[in-house]
């Protein structure tokens, strides 16, 4: 009997021990910022307030920890509580990149939760300098775009080339040939033809047989469709006072600088 009773302690003290592991380091659990993540800027409450006219605001967001259940035991016994903070701070950080942020301003709240409020001010633009936005490819893997329709249904008054090779109107020019626009829509119902509008929804796009093309909401997405990521330095410089001590706005390190709020 006192032979069965020791080794009930035994296991009993063995489970606690792997409880205990178990819990310290699920409290003790770090994640790291994914590539997109840690592209986002940092911005204080005065520069928040600043942009809020200059940018777009695309929705709170919000960081946790996992297992917040057991917060106490992180605090207490394990000392974790900037671990936790970390966690919820990337995990708020990739909750903004999903939304496209390029800003983010943060609360700290109590620090068991972060909230914040996430902006984009930054925009794609393709290699002629104009803003990335929302197509639709059609069936031939070209930008969808108005067109007219005759009576039979065939597709007519596409801009084309006259003369010479060119799907642009400066390739055209520089083949030697007559770059013929594409007829309005005017034109087009002043023949009795119909007028069709390109896609301007998924559902619309698919429909045609098109493929929809998603603006890019962020430096990687916008790079890989051969645009160029900019962002709009002006939206916060007028909140950023070089008489405190602060870096010239063109450096390196000041662009790159995330200041990490610290728990009150």
């Amino acid at each position: 009997m006192k032979r069965q009773r020791l080794d009930y302690l035994l296991c009993l003290r063995t489970l606690l021990i792997l409880f205990a592991a178990m819990l310290l380091g699920a409290c003790s659990s770090t994640s790291t910022l994914s590539t997109r993540a840690s592209q986002i800027r940092l911005i204080s409450a005065l520069q928040a307030h600043e942009i809020e006219s200059k940018c777009e605001f695309l929705g709170s967001v919000t960081g946790t920890h996992p297992y917040n259940s057991c917060c106490l035991f992180g605090f207490t016994l394990y000392g974790s509580y900037w671990n936790y903070n970390d966690y919820a701070l990337n995990h708020l950080l990739d909750n903004a990149a999903e939304l496209g942020a390029s800003h983010v301003f943060v609360n700290l709240g109590n620090g068991l939760e972060m909230r914040g409020e996430s902006y984009l001010c930054a925009k794609c633009v393709d290699s002629y300098g104009n803003p990335d936005q929302d197509y639709c490819l059609d069936p031939e893997g070209k930008p969808e775009v108005d067109f007219c329709v005759d009576n039979e249904g065939n597709r007519i008054g596409a801009a084309n080339c006259q003369g010479a090779d060119g799907d642009t109107p400066e390739k055209c020019k520089a083949n030697r040939g007559k770059w013929i626009p594409s007829i309005l829509q005017a034109q087009c119902e002043a023949r009795g033809y119909a007028w069709v509008n390109k896609s301007g929804d998924l559902e619309t796009c698919v429909s045609r047989g098109g493929e929809w093309r998603s603006r890019a909401k962020d430096q990687i997405s916008c790079e890989s469709k051969g645009g160029d990521w900019i962002v709009d330095e002006d939206a916060l410089r007028s909140t950023l006072s070089p008489a405190k001590g602060q870096e010239e706005r063109g450096s390196e390190p000041a662009q790159r600088r995330r200041a990490i709020p610290q728990p009150q």
